[in-house]
Order: structure tokens, then C-alpha cells, then sequence
């Protein structure tokens, strides 16, 4: 017997099952461990092999090696079997193990069908429009490939499977489109669990000296903002995101939540709050005008949020809450794009009233043992200046006469303030922000370090911000009698072009990648088409993932002038009915007959004149039998009706020209012939 008789999957079959599956698979696998990689070339390398007969299907124990194999590195690659990375991982394993195996329609259809539920894995990953524009491309070839499996064997055109399944997918755009946009927006009925710490980008829980210049090279998009008036200027746009109150020498992280238990609740979440707003929100007033804005931030996997200097109002598909250091917090990780809104006062004031005594030993703790130059040369300053504003001045003044702002700081040792301010003076805004707090503390002035997004890049085309990461920023906030916390940046003391500019403008070939369009930015070309790709993610998002119950409901009642069951079941059966009589009316098009050529109009007048006199053609009779079967019974008559035949087949299957006056001629001569026929017989 034959290889290819063994096989009960043709050829085309396999070959779209493999690309729809490789297609499908492709973009898990950055997610995924790279051994996977080498198990799918051997899977297609074994399939190939067998296929061509050198090789036989694995037996029983060969596959339970292969799963045993295959789950023990899921476990040492993940060090767990539960978890969203470990379970997608197995499914890529047990669709690549069937593969193995398949043999049968039955066990190509199941491919088939886990193929369909991997492409809508992908979304668990990543929304982004260049995402969905390639799950579009995988969902096409996998309905090519369940075509393919209900087409003849004989079948070797697998183009065809191609263009019926994107006549299919065109047809469903419609009644996909309105089930989109009239179908509740139900929200999720399980949480999925987070991705691996590695994948966590933008500021982190803590900043040491070299954590934001190494976070400048990133040219991914924080978030984009879009404002509901103008665009504040470039030096209002501090986004506030982490507060670090906790120095151990070198590290700065956040303060130990519990301390801030003895002035109410950590966490204030607004409506969502069953305790009602925090008594210490009062402590924090606005004294200038408000600015109301959205914010979509990327997915991060952290959990705080940004928002311009004081925020007074928020609220978000995430769970938006205003935590005690005046920052605003999300309920859990954000493992997807996320969008909230905010109103901030851009002058303001914040806890002007004196600190309780535990607040201002917070926000005083130095460690022992550490900067010993900088300690005593802050308290030497302190007693030289008359007031706290002169003292602060003083410090900015050393600042600028011979520090450097550098993408690249050198390293620094165990007392990295004191290496900072009196040898390397090189620094980035880390280095900055930390040593300036340390100075200020050192002389008694409670302070602390800010972390969070300087500026952003405006895009004209749809009028909004983008916000990048190397636009990542630190600086500091000290507290003065009667004012509350102020912000004092010390990197605009050295570099204030960097406050007035974005570092992408400043260090353009430092902080974009080669293949990255941002680094030509200076090329006009190339910087508006980065902008118009970077507005119709911008647009996606707002219009299609964005596109929750409010703005469902806004939608509706736009249309309808309000939502009511009635109306909604209105809308189902009449749009649903309209697009089903559309595509009844597509289908009637399509399979209406064609209109005769010239020839067959001939043709048909020819049978007619036959039937006459008896002489019918059978359903599956050719025209040249059909004149034969004519000629064989009466060669007087078969003489014209072979003659009209040969013409017929020559101009319908050879392009042979033919006039109108030989077609009546020839029809004259048949109809002379049938004539003379009815006279023999009459005689």
C-alpha cells in the first residue's frame, strides 16, 4: 500500500492544519519557554519524515515519554503547574503532542479547535491593534484549514479553502459589528492570574542609583493622556506615581504602610469606599484652576497610577484609589491596558498643618554610618543660612556650578551621596533626587523623594500626550511651615532643558533603539508616520477596547433617546433581520444563472428546432454526442447538425470568431435539413 492511501487527511489538509497551528503559536512563544520551540521543529520534522514513509507513527510508550517529558519541564521551567504562563504553555504542548498523533478527521478537527482557542489566548497577553490585526490573519487560516478538511481529497487548489474562508469571515462583519455594540457589557466571571515578575515594566517599588538612567533606554509607551482643554506646559506635567520615604544608605523604597494606619485608612477609594471619603483627603487642597483628563496606561503589572500634582477626582475600569501619600493606586496589578480619569489642581497644598511627631521622624531617618561628608556639610550650611528657603537655594546653587546631567553616571560605592556631591558630580535624576533629600533631611528639613513621569510627547494628530519610559523622572518634596509639601526638582537646577523638553528631543540616539522609528525623529518623514501609527493604537483602544457599559450607554442613547428592553429587542430583530436579508439578498446574487453568450442563445434555438421532431438531449449528453446520437439515426439530417455543433464547440471552448450571419446560416441550414426530413417521411 501507499503512504499517502494510509492517511485519511489530504495533503492540503496538513499543510493547513501546520500553518495555521505555527501561525497560532508564533506569538505565545516570547511568553513561553524556548525549549517548546525545538519540540515543535521536532514535531514537524517527525510528521514530515513519516509522511514521506521512512519513519512510523509514535507508538503508546514513545507518547508517554514525550507528555511526562514535556510536563516536567513546564514544571522546572515554571517551578509550578498553576498560573496563566504554566497552563498556556501546557496547552501549547498538548496541541503540539496532537499533532503528533493525528491521523484520522476526527483528530484534525480537534486541532482545529484548540488552534481556534489559542489565537484567542494571544488576547491574555496582549490588546494592541497590530495583536488583533494578526489574530484576524490566524483566524482566517484556521477556518482555511477546517475548509480544507470537508473539501473533495481529490482536491489540489488549496487557494480555494483561502477564498471561501474569507467570503465567510466578510459575510459574518456585520452581525459581529452589531452584536459589539447592543451586547451587555459583562464584566469577567473569573480574574486571571498575573504573569511572572519579569514582565513588570515602568518604575519600580524602590530606586537606587542607575534605576531610572538604565529605565531612560526603554522607548516603549508609558501611557497617553488626553486633556479635556489645553495641554498644561511642559513644566506643570509631573506625574506623581510613588513617594519614598525609606533610606537604608543606598536603596529607597516606600514607607512601611502600617505607619500611616494611625491617621485613618491607607487607601481611599472613593465611591467604592464603604467608609466614606478619608479625613486626611481634607489635608490636601487645591488653590488654583482644575484640569480634567484620561489616562491609558499600558500594561505595567504594577499597581500604581499617575496623575498630575494633586488629584481631587478619579475614577476607572481598574479600581482607582487615592492613597495617603496623595498618589493614586489601582485595586490590582494592571496585567492589561487600563483607563481612568482624573481632575488635579496644578497648585496646591498639602498637609500645611504641622506633621504629627512619628511623620516627621518618617520623613527625617537617615541611616547610621553613611555620607558622613554630606551630613555635616548640610548642618554647616543649615547654620550659615537664616531660613529654610535660603538653605534650599544654597544646596541648588552647589548643584549648578559643576554638575553633570549624563545618561551614563559612573558607579558609585557605599556612601553614594558623598561619592555624588563631592567627586563624580555626573549624574542622572536619581542621583539628584536622593542626594538632595539627604541633604535636606541632614538639616532637620523633613523631605522625601517623588518618583513618577516628567513631560511627554504631544501628538497633533489626535490631540494628546504620550507619555514614554524614558520620560521616567524623580524628584524631591519638603515640608515648610505653612506651605506643606513642595516640590523642589534638582535636576532642573543642572539641566532645566530637561524639564522643558522631552529626553527623547534631548538624547534622541541614546534612549530609542535602532529599529525604532523614534530615533529618526528628526527626520519628518519618519517621525509622522511614528505618530500616526502611535494614534491609531491610540484610537483602538479608545474606540473598540475602551468601549465599556458608559460608553455603551452613551452610544445607545445617542441612537435611541434612551434604552429600553423594548428598544433593545427592536434593535436585535431588526438589525439582526436586515442583515440576514442582505446576505439572502448576496447569496440570490451570486447563484443567479449568467447570462447567455451568443452561442448558447443559438444553441438553445437549435434544441428547440431538435425537439420538435423528437430528438431531445439527455442531462448527461455532451453536444458533440448529442449531434453523433442525431447522425447515426438520419445522415441527412446529421450532416447540418454536426456542421452547427462544430461551431458551437468552437467558438464556446476555442475562442474561434463567429458572426451572427453564420450562426443564422447554420441554423437555416439544420432547420432546411429537419424540413426535408418531414417531407420523406410524408412520402
Amino acid at each position: 500500500m501507499k503512504t499517502a492511501e494510509r492517511y485519511l487527511i489530504s495533503r492540503n489538509s496538513l499543510l493547513w492544519l501546520i500553518g495555521a497551528q505555527g501561525l497560532a503559536i508564533a506569538p505565545l512563544l516570547m511568553h513561553l519557554p524556548l525549549w517548546l520551540f525545538a519540540v515543535w521543529v521536532c514535531v514537524l520534522v517527525w510528521r514530515f519524515q513519516e509522511f514521506r514513509g521512512h519513519w512510523q507513527m509514535p507508538r503508546t510508550l514513545t507518547k508517554v515519554v514525550l507528555v511526562v517529558v514535556c510536563v516536567a519541564g513546564l514544571f522546572i521551567s515554571f517551578g509550578r503547574l498553576l498560573g496563566l504562563e504554566p497552563m498556556v504553555a501546557m496547552l501549547v504542548s498538548a496541541l503540539l503532542l496532537k499533532l503528533l498523533e493525528m491521523q484520522r478527521r476526527r483528530d484534525a478537527l480537534l486541532v482545529v479547535y484548540l488552534t481556534f482557542f489559542l489565537i484567542g489566548v494571544q488576547f491574555l497577553f496582549t490588546q494592541a491593534l497590530v495583536a488583533s490585526l494578526y489574530a484576524l490573519i490566524c483566524l482566517w487560516c484556521a477556518v482555511s484549514s477546517l475548509l480544507s478538511l470537508n473539501q473533495p481529497k481529490g482536491d489540489h487548489y488549496p487557494l480555494r479553502s483561502l477564498r471561501l474562508s474569507g467570503r465567510l469571515l466578510l459575510h459574518s462583519v456585520p452581525l459581529m459589528v452589531l452584536m459589539f455594540l447592543i451586547m451587555p457589557r459583562i464584566g469577567s466571571l473569573w480574574a486571571v492570574p498575573n504573569v511572572s515578575k519579569a514582565a513588570k515594566t515602568g518604575v519600580s517599588d524602590s530606586m537606587s542609583p542607575g534605576d531610572f538612567s538604565q529605565l531612560s533606554r526603554a522607548g516603549g509607551v508609558a501611557f497617553r493622556v488626553a486633556f479635556d482643554g489645553p495641554v498644561p506646559a511642559q513644566d506643570q506635567l509631573y506625574w506623581r506615581g510613588l513617594v519614598f520615604s525609606d533610606f537604608d544608605g543606598r536603596r529607597w523604597t516606600q514607607a512601611d504602610p502600617s505607619d500611616y494606619f494611625r491617621g485613618g485608612p491607607m487607601v481611599d477609594w472613593g465611591k467604592n469606599s464603604r467608609r466614606g471619603e478619608a479625613a486626611w483627603r481634607s489635608l490636601g487642597q487645591g488653590v488654583g484652576r482644575a484640569v480634567s483628563y484620561s489616562v491609558i496606561m499600558e500594561a505595567s503589572q504594577q499597581i500604581w497610577l499617575y496623575g498630575l500634582q494633586l488629584p481631587t477626582e478619579f475614577n476607572g475600569d481598574v479600581g482607582v484609589g487615592f492613597a495617603r501619600d496623595f498618589r493614586l493606586i489601582a485595586k490590582r496589578p494592571l496585567s492589561q491596558r487600563s483607563q481612568y480619569r482624573v481632575t488635579s489642581q496644578l497648585d496646591y497644598q498639602i498637609e500645611a498643618e504641622p506633621l504629627p511627631q512619628w511623620r516627621s521622624r518618617r520623613e527625617l531617618q537617615l541611616p547610621d554610618d553613611f555620607n558622613p561628608r554630606s551630613l555635616d556639610t548640610a548642618r554647616q550650611w543649615r547654620e550659615e543660612s537664616s531660613t529654610e528657603r535660603d538653605y534650599i537655594q544654597r544646596v541648588l546653587s552647589h548643584y549648578r556650578e559643576s554638575f553633570f546631567y549624563t545618561l551614563e553616571p559612573p558607579r558609585l560605592g557605599r556612601n553614594t551621596v558623598d561619592e555624588f556631591l563631592w567627586q563624580t558630580q555626573q549624574g542622572f535624576c536619581e542621583h539628584y533626587a536622593s542626594s538632595f533629600v539627604v541633604m535636606m533631611r541632614a538639616a532637620g528639613i523633613p523631605a522625601r523623594v517623588v518618583a513618577g513621569y516628567q513631560g511627554g510627547e504631544y501628538n497633533e494628530q489626535d490631540n494628546y500626550l504620550i507619555v514614554h519610559q524614558y520620560d521616567a523622572h524623580a524628584w524631591a518634596e519638603v515640608w515648610l511651615e505653612g506651605e506643606g509639601w513642595v516640590r523642589v526638582d534638582p535636576t532642573a537646577a543642572v539641566a532645566p532643558e530637561r524639564i522643558r523638553q522631552s529626553l527623547g528631543d534631548l538624547f534622541t540616539n541614546d534612549v530609542e533603539g535602532f529599529a525604532s522609528l523614534g530615533r529618526y525623529r528628526n527626520i519628518p518623514f519618519f517621525d509622522n508616520l511614528r505618530l500616526q501609527w502611535d494614534s491609531l493604537n491610540y484610537k483602538w483602544h479608545r474606540a473598540v477596547m475602551g468601549f465599556d457599559r458608559e460608553a455603551q450607554s452613551n452610544l445607545l442613547n445617542r441612537w435611541m433617546g434612551g434604552v429600553s428592553p423594548l428598544k433593545m429587542v427592536l434593535v436585535v430583530l431588526g438589525g439582526g433581520g436586515l442583515i440576514l436579508a442582505l446576505m439572502s439578498l448576496h447569496l440570490w446574487w451570486a447563484g443567479r444563472p449568467l447570462p447567455k453568450t451568443v452561442a448558447q442563445r443559438y444553441y438553445a434555438r437549435f434544441e428547440a428546432s431538435l425537439k420538435r421532431k423528437g430528438w431531445v438531449r439527455l442531462p448527461n449528453e455532451t453536444a458533440g454526442d448529442f449531434a453523433g446520437r442525431i447522425d447515426r439515426a438520419h445522415s441527412g439530417v446529421g450532416e447540418s447538425v454536426l456542421a452547427f455543433t462544430r461551431l458551437f464547440e468552437g467558438y464556446e471552448y476555442q475562442d474561434k470568431p463567429v458572426t451572427r450571419e453564420h450562426w443564422r446560416q447554420s441554423l437555416a441550414r439544420v432547420r432546411h435539413s429537419l424540413r426535408q426530413l418531414k417531407r420523406t417521411s410524408t412520402r
